[in-house]
């Protein structure tokens, strides 16, 4: 069945629906007894511009020591990953020609067992980005969004293997350095019996950089000189005299200076 034509009257009403409110096109279709493509050709032979809806995340212009904390939470218990999926929903979905039609969604996320840190990461984005992080089986905070993933990505942020300390956080201001150190330590260090404070990973490279960041706060030293551990792992040490310098020079969320060292 052929739909009607379009009359003066409905034009002017698609017009000032779409240009003078904030109404989803769904909600026009419902009004007009029109179809999603019905909508969008009359805009089109109209010459009418389509919506350009605001950016939902912010895009941060330098680093702070809430950016700093993001992107060493990401490197520590974080992780950055994209996948395709069907996209079988909205409005389009039944008109279009192919039906498996696939979009790549990115995400970033942040898992700890550790509620204040949860709490912290989730206030973080907030301030940083814009966007709440949703929260999944009470420890995981995820972020859907390209623009955040490509941004971290770009930093430096990665797998076990690959991640890197950006220039822009080695080079920046002592307060940057100190906030990115605690949050990486507050996810990936220990205690060992002897009250040494330790921070174990595969990744050499990365904790080089950790390392010459952490010693114009607190004396440290990469472990072993030569070789690697069992895995290919490595090892940054800070002895139990400097201990309680790293407490009061960088300090710790997850610990809070109650561990007896």
């Amino acid at each position: 069945m052929l739909s009607k034509r379009w009359t003066k009257k409905e034009e002017n009403k698609l017009k000032h629906l779409y240009l003078k409110t904030n109404m989803p096109v769904e909600e026009i279709c419902r009004i007009l007894h029109r179809t999603p493509p019905a909508i969008q050709i009359r805009l089109k032979l109209a010459g009418i511009k389509k919506r350009r809806f605001p950016i939902r995340t912010k895009h941060p212009t330098k680093i702070t020591p809430a950016l700093a904390r993001i992107h060493a939470h990401i490197c520590g218990d974080g992780c950055l990953y994209a996948f395709r999926e069907k996209d079988c929903y909205g409005p389009w979905a039944k008109y279009r020609k192919n039906p498996n039609y696939y979009r790549t969604r990115y995400i970033a996320c942040y898992t700890n067992t550790n509620p204040e840190l949860l709490k912290e990461f989730r206030q973080d984005i907030k301030e940083v980005f814009g966007i709440h992080g949703k929260k999944l089986r009470n420890f995981d905070i995820r972020m859907n969004s390209k623009r955040v993933w490509q941004l971290l990505k770009e930093m430096g942020a990665g797998n076990s293997h690959e991640w890197f300390i950006p220039k822009s956080i080695i080079q920046g201001l002592p307060n940057v350095k100190k906030n990115w150190v605690r949050a990486f330590f507050d996810d990936e260090a220990y205690f060992n019996d002897g009250g040494r404070i330790r921070v174990k990973c595969v990744n050499k490279k990365g904790l080089q950089q950790i390392t010459e960041m952490l010693n114009e706060f607190v004396p440290c030293h990469l472990l072993p000189k030569r070789g690697s551990y069992w895995g290919n792992t490595y090892c940054i040490n800070i002895n139990k005299k400097d201990t309680p310098k790293f407490f009061s020079k960088i300090g710790s969320l997850r610990y809070q200076g109650n561990k007896k060292v």
